[in-house]
């Protein structure tokens, strides 16, 4: 099922939400699922060494609002080019 809600989450350096306050909350406008797309610099090290942290329960899980469950960033770089160069693109 394809989200009709999209929100777009600018992230800092450190991983922390581009907005004012220490965290975002988010109300659906329906029961269906929400997409958040989040941006963040391609020099940010986070590209290299992130993580993300929710409190989304999974499926058919309950919520408790100081469980977190990790989902590790990945670096995905394109093929490298006859030189070796990869051009240090983030995607691909």
């Amino acid at each position: 099922m394809c989200s009709s809600e999209v929100y777009l989450l600018p992230l800092n350096d450190d991983g922390s939400p581009q907005v004012s306050g220490e965290y975002i909350y988010i109300a659906p406008k329906t029961r269906d699922p929400v997409t958040i797309r989040f941006t963040i610099e391609g020099t940010s090290s986070i590209c290299r060494h992130g993580s993300l942290w929710v409190n989304i329960p999974e499926k058919g899980q309950q919520f408790q609002r100081h469980n977190f469950r990790e989902f590790k960033c990945v670096r995905l770089l394109p093929p490298r080019d006859t030189c070796g160069n990869d051009g240090g693109r983030l995607g691909g």
